[in-house]
């Protein structure tokens, strides 16, 4: 018997910072049950890196897990300063074409999602859309942008995530929209932005015309370097309709 696949979000954080924060988790299961873990970054290497090997542990993928991540799966084009995804959808963390060096805002944020994409795809043979997958229903992998999903979920303007209005109606509509939050206690907006990752996730098997990617493809140079890549959001032409229990 197949065991149900579980859709996993990822909020990430820098690993480059001088106490990396962990990475919320959130697991969501084939009846829109969502409970919270972290992740821990392994120890950053000399120059800047990240070993590909123990990224591909600690951040380890089941065989059917289909897994959505808030951060950067490759590098914009060359000449590009930000990915066309990233413009398209008012991103404020841009990715340019080389991998950025961390003390800049976003920099280390950003190389630290770039390496752990590849070190997925490599390590452990995740599919990404476009290069392994060419429709969203057979990827594994995907990025998405919270901040631009929000704003499609949402009727009216939101309030700041960091505040408890704000965190309440961002529970709230995805409570409307399916998930049962298992995990007692009031969610951060870390852990709302990781169960909205994972809920696009589910929506590309369970309503895959609700979700569209936006962006250009993803693409290989001849070195291995990732390229541009497209993000999961939600159709901005469907209504996010309540799941039946």
């Amino acid at each position: 018997m197949t065991a149900m696949p579980r859709f996993v979000g990822w909020d990430l954080t820098d690993p480059f910072a001088r106490a990396p924060r962990p990475v919320d988790e959130a697991i969501v299961d084939g009846d829109g049950r969502v409970r919270f873990s972290e992740r821990v970054w392994p120890g950053a290497r000399a120059g800047h890196g990240l070993d590909p090997e123990a990224l591909a542990e600690a951040f380890a993928v089941g065989p059917g897990d289909v897994v959505v991540v808030d951060g950067p799966q490759a590098l914009a084009n060359p000449g590009a300063r930000v990915r066309d995804a990233e413009r398209k959808l008012r991103a404020p963390g841009r990715t340019p074409d080389v991998l950025p060096l961390p003390g800049a805002p976003f920099a280390g944020f950003v190389r630290g999602g770039v390496l752990l994409f590849a070190a997925l795809r490599a390590h452990a043979r995740v599919p990404l859309l476009d290069l392994d997958a060419q429709v969203l229903s057979q990827a594994r992998l995907f990025e998405a942008f919270p901040g631009a999903t929000w704003r499609a979920l949402a009727v009216e303007k939101l309030g700041a995530k960091a505040t408890p209005e704000g965190r309440a109606q961002r529970q709230a509509l995805l409570e409307a929209a399916g998930l049962r939050f298992m995990d007692a206690g009031t969610c951060t907006h870390d852990q709302l932005d990781a169960a909205l990752c994972a809920w696009l996730g589910w929506l590309t098997r369970t309503r895959p015309r609700d979700v569209t990617a936006v962006g250009l493809p993803l693409t290989q140079d001849v070195d291995g370097t990732l390229r541009e890549g497209r993000v999961l959001d939600l159709d901005r032409g469907v209504q996010a309709a309540p799941r039946q229990h």
